[in-house]
C-alpha cells in the first residue's frame, strides 16, 4: 500500500512538471542559504583562529621610540615572556610612475627567523638585502607593481625618499585587504624603514607568552624595565584571546544572514502548501472516488504528505548541493577579505540542520492541504469539477464586484483574485515576505551608512596628525600657527581594561580610553545622560552606550580602568553614543576622561603625541594638500596624519561585505517571491481554461489575455507590496538589534522612499513572474480550451 501511495504521489509530482519545479526551487535556495551561512560561518572562525595560531599573533603590543637592537634578550628574563621581536612601523606614502597610495612599512630584522606577527610566503622570496621589500598580496590590486619594479616612499625628519623594489607578495592575517584598509601594506629589512623614519632603533615592540592569562601581569614588568631603561613607550595594548580581526563583524553578518534564511525557509513552506493545495483542489474528484472505494482518511493524508515529503527530500538533496558550493564561494570571498587561508568543509551541523528544516518546513507546509483533503465529503468531491461554485456568494467576493474604476478586463483580473481567496493571500504573504525582505536589507543599510556620517556631527576634526617621539605640548600652538589650519588640541588614544567593581576583575570588558580636553571644540558628545566632565576633573569620566551595555554601570557608578602600567578608579558622570569602532577593533566601548589625566597616568606631564586638528578646507584634497605642508613645515619630526574623511570612506568600504550580502539575500527571497506568483498564475490559467475560450471567442486578442493574467499579477504585487511595507518594519528593526548587540549602537532609519523602492520591487517581480503563464494563456487554443474538462 506505501509503494502504491508513493507512486501515486511521484505522479502527481512529476505530471505537473513546471509547478513541481518551481517548488523545488523555493526549498533548494531556503536550504542551501542554511547550509552555506552554517558552514561559512564555522569554518571561518576555525580559520581565523587556526591562522592567529599560525602566525604567532603578539600578545602584547608597545610603541617604543629608538629601542635598541639588545631590548629582546632582557625581555627573555621577564617570567611569562616566550619571545620578543622589535619591528620598525612607518605609514607614508609611496609613489610610483602611474600612481602613489599611502603605505603601511613594516621593518623586520630577520624574514627567515619571525617567531611573532608571521607573515606567508605566497610569491616570490623575501628581501634579501636593503632596498627590497615585499607587498601584502591583496594590495597588488592597488599598486598594480610586477615583481622587479620600484616605487619610492617618502621619508620623516627631513630624510631623502627612498626606493623600494618588489621581489615578493606575502599574506599576514593582522590586516585586512588593501580594499578594506584604503592603504597598502609592505615589509622590508628594518634598516630601511628606520632611515626613513629618521630614527636610530626600532618603534614597535611585540611579545609572545607563555600564559595570555598573566598578560596583564607581564606586560607592568616590561613596563617598569623599559621605563628603568629610559626608552620611551606608550601603554602596551594587550590581545584578547577570545577576540580577533573581523570577528565581530563575521558575527553580526552571519546572525543577519541567519535571519534572512528562516525568512526564505517559511517563504518556500508557504510554495508547498499553495502547490498542495491546488493538487487537491484539481483532485477533488480523485479524492472522492478514493474514498468511495473504501480509503481511510489516513490514506488520504500519507498520499499528500507524500507528495510533500518527496518534495522536501528531492528540494533538499539539491539545497545541501547549492549550499555546499554557495558557502565555498562565500568563504573564499569573505577570507580574501580577511586574508585568510580557508579551507574548505561543509559543515556536518549546516548538513544537518539543512535536511531538518528542509524536510520538516515541507512536511509541515502540506500539513494543512493533506487535512483539508481528508474532510472532503464524498457526495461533494464526486460532483465537483475542481472550481468552486460559490464565488460571488461570499462578502469579499461581493466587495470585489463593486470595482467599477477600472476598466473592465483590468477589473475582471482583480475580481479574480476572490475566487480561490486562500491561494491569493498565501501568494500575497510571499510577496509580501520578498518586500519586506528588501525593506529591511534598505533599511539596514541606510541604517548602518547613516550611522556612519553621523561621525562627523561628533567628530569636527579633519584629521589626525602624531609624532614617532615625544614632543612638548606646545607643539599645538606651533601646529595652529601653519596657515590653513584653525584649531589644534592634544588628544590621546590606548586601549585599557575596565570592570565595574575594582575587588571583580573577572566582569571587565576591553576598552578605548580617549584622553580628550575638557573644553574640547572638536569632539561634541551625543550624551544621553548626564554631563561632560569639567575643567580641573581628575575622576570624572563619560562612557559610551556599548560599554554600559557590556559592563551593567550606571551613572554614578564607579569604574575601575586598567591600562596594565596603572589601574585607576573613576565615577561615571555621562553617557554618550559614540558609533565609531569599525572592523577587526576589539574593544566593547570608549572611556572619555581628561587628557591632563591619561598624561598623568602615562607620565608624561607636559609632553604628547597625538593631536586632533581642524582646517578651513573639508575637502578630501584640501585635507590632504593641508597634511602635506604640516609634513613638511616640521619635516625634522617623525611625524604620521591621518585624514576623518578617509576613516570614514574606509568603514563604508567595510559595510561593502554586510551590503553584497543583503542585496543577495533580498534577490534569493525574491525569487521565492516570483516563484510564488508563477505557481499561482499558471494554477489559475489551467483552471480558466474554458473563461480563456470563451475571452477569445468573442473576439479578444493575444493581448487583451495576456493582459488579464499580467493585470492579475500587478495585483498580487499591490497587495503583497501592503503586507510587506507592515512586516518590513519590524523586520528591519530586528535586523538592526541583532546588529546593535553585536556591533555598536544604531539609529534605525526607515524612510518613504525605501517603501516606493520596495513598491517598485514587488510590481517588477510580479509582472515578470506573470509573464510567462500570462504567455501560455495567449498561445492556447479556442478549440482545445472550449473541449477541457
Amino acid at each position: 500500500m506505501f509503494l502504491a501511495l508513493l507512486r501515486k504521489a511521484f505522479r502527481d509530482i512529476t505530471k505537473r512538471r513546471v509547478r513541481s519545479l518551481l517548488t523545488l526551487l523555493g526549498i533548494l535556495i531556503g536550504v542551501g542559504g542554511v547550509v552555506a551561512i552554517v558552514s561559512t560561518g564555522q569554518s571561518l572562525a576555525q580559520a581565523q583562529q587556526a591562522t592567529y595560531a599560525d602566525a604567532s599573533q603578539a600578545d602584547i603590543t608597545y610603541w617604543v621610540w629608538n629601542a635598541p637592537a639588545s631590548l629582546p634578550r632582557a625581555l627573555d628574563e621577564i617570567d611569562n615572556v616566550r619571545v620578543s621581536e622589535l619591528r620598525a612601523d612607518f605609514f607614508t606614502r609611496c609613489h610610483w610612475d602611474a600612481g602613489a597610495r599611502d603605505v603601511y612599512l613594516h621593518g623586520v630584522t630577520d624574514f627567515d627567523d619571525m617567531q611573532v606577527d608571521r607573515v606567508f610566503l605566497r610569491a616570490g622570496r623575501f628581501p634579501l638585502t636593503d632596498g627590497e621589500a615585499v607587498i601584502e598580496e591583496s594590495a597588488r590590486s592597488v599598486i598594480p607593481l610586477a615583481f622587479g619594479d620600484t616605487l619610492a616612499c617618502r621619508g620623516s625628519s627631513g630624510q631623502p625618499d627612498r626606493t623600494f623594489t618588489i621581489v615578493g607578495a606575502i599574506q599576514t592575517p593582522n590586516y585586512p585587504s588593501a580594499s578594506l584598509l584604503d592603504y597598502a601594506t609592505l615589509y622590508a629589512p628594518s634598516n630601511d624603514v628606520i632611515r626613513l623614519m629618521g630614527a636610530t632603533g626600532a618603534n614597535g615592540l611585540r611579545v609572545k607568552v607563555d600564559d595570555i592569562a598573566l598578560a596583564n601581569d607581564t606586560a607592568r614588568e616590561i613596563s617598569r624595565l623599559l621605563d628603568r631603561r629610559q626608552i620611551q613607550r606608550d601603554a602596551p595594548v594587550v590581545r584578547d584571546p577570545a577576540n580577533y580581526l573581523g570577528k565581530r563583524e563575521l558575527d553580526a553578518l552571519l546572525a543577519v544572514l541567519a535571519i534572512f534564511s528562516v525568512v526564505g525557509l517559511i517563504t518556500s513552506g508557504f510554495l508547498v502548501a499553495n502547490t498542495l493545495a491546488a493538487i487537491v483542489t484539481e483532485q477533488v474528484s480523485e479524492i472522492g472516488i478514493l474514498k468511495a472505494l473504501g480509503g481511510t482518511r489516513g490514506q488520504v493524508l500519507m498520499v499528500y504528505l507524500l507528495s510533500a515529503l518527496v518534495y522536501g527530500v528531492v528540494g533538499t538533496a539539491l539545497g545541501l548541493v547549492v549550499g555546499a558550493f554557495a558557502s565555498w564561494r562565500l568563504m573564499l570571498y569573505i577570507g580574501a577579505l580577511l586574508n585568510l587561508t580557508v579551507v574548505f568543509q561543509v559543515s556536518p551541523l549546516g548538513i544537518a540542520l539543512g535536511v531538518f528544516v528542509g524536510i520538516g518546513v515541507a512536511l509541515l507546509a502540506g500539513m494543512i492541504p493533506a487535512l483539508v483533503a481528508t474532510r472532503i465529503p464524498v457526495k461533494r468531491a464526486l460532483e465537483s469539477y475542481g472550481i468552486t461554485p460559490t464565488y460571488g456568494r461570499g462578502q469579499l467576493d461581493r466587495a470585489v464586484q463593486r470595482l467599477v474604476s477600472l476598466p473592465p478586463l483590468a477589473a475582471m483580473s482583480v475580481r479574480n483574485l476572490a475566487r480561490r481567496p486562500s491561494r491569493a493571500l498565501v501568494t500575497m504573504l510571499v510577496i509580501g515576505v520578498a518586500v519586506a525582505t528588501s525593506l529591511a536589507a534598505q533599511a539596514v543599510s541606510a541604517t548602518v551608512d547613516t550611522a556612519i556620517d553621523d561621525l562627523f556631527q561628533t567628530y569636527r576634526a579633519d584629521a589626525w596628525v602624531w609624532f614617532g617621539e615625544y614632543v612638548g605640548d606646545n607643539m599645538r600652538a606651533a601646529l595652529t600657527s601653519v596657515d590653513g589650519v584653525e584649531r589644534v588640541e592634544v588628544w590621546s588614544l590606548q586601549n585599557a581594561w575596565v570592570s565595574k567593581d575594582a575587588d571583580d576583575e573577572t566582569e571587565s570588558a576591553r576598552a578605548r580610553i580617549w584622553g580628550l580636553p575638557a573644553d574640547t571644540e572638536l569632539y561634541i558628545p551625543k550624551l544621553i545622560e548626564g554631563r561632560w566632565y569639567g575643567a580641573g576633573s581628575s575622576d570624572g569620566a563619560v562612557i559610551s552606550t556599548d560599554l554600559v551595555e557590556s559592563l551593567g554601570v550606571r551613572l554614578g557608578d564607579p569604574i575601575q580602568v586598567d591600562t596594565a602600567g596603572e589601574r585607576r578608579t573613576f565615577r561615571v558622570v555621562g553617557i554618550t553614543i559614540d558609533n565609531s569602532v569599525f572592523l577587526g577593533s576589539e574593544v566593547a566601548g570608549k572611556v572619555f576622561i581628561p587628557e591632563t589625566v591619561v598624561a598623568k597616568m602615562q607620565r608624561r606631564e607636559g609632553w604628547a603625541t597625538f593631536f586632533a586638528a581642524s582646517f578651513t578646507r573639508h575637502d578630501v584634497e584640501g585635507v590632504r594638500a593641508q597634511l602635506d605642508e604640516i609634513t613638511q613645515t616640521f619635516k625634522r619630526y617623525q611625524i604620521g596624519s591621518d585624514s576623518a574623511v578617509r576613516e570614514v570612506e574606509g568603514a563604508k568600504e567595510q559595510t561593502r561585505i554586510l551590503t553584497i550580502a543583503l542585496g543577495a539575500m533580498s534577490v534569493l527571497v525574491g525569487l521565492i517571491g516570483a516563484l510564488g506568483v508563477v505557481n499561482t498564475i499558471t494554477l489559475n490559467v489551467l483552471e480558466r481554461r474554458r473563461e480563456i475560450g470563451v475571452l477569445r471567442s468573442i473576439g479578444a486578442s493575444d493581448i487583451n489575455v495576456m493582459q488579464a493574467f499580467l493585470t492579475e499579477g500587478l495585483a498580487f504585487g499591490v497587495g503583497g507590496w501592503v503586507i510587506g511595507v507592515l512586516l518590513g518594519f519590524p523586520l528591519g528593526l530586528v535586523l538592526v538589534s541583532v546588529m546593535e548587540a553585536v556591533l555598536f549602537h544604531l539609529d534605525y532609519i526607515f524612510t518613504p522612499q525605501m517603501a516606493l523602492i520596495s513598491l517598485g520591487f514587488a510590481l517588477l517581480i510580479t509582472g515578470g513572474a506573470s509573464l510567462i503563464p500570462a504567455l501560455a494563456a495567449a498561445r492556447m487554443k479556442v478549440k482545445e480550451v472550449l473541449r477541457y474538462e
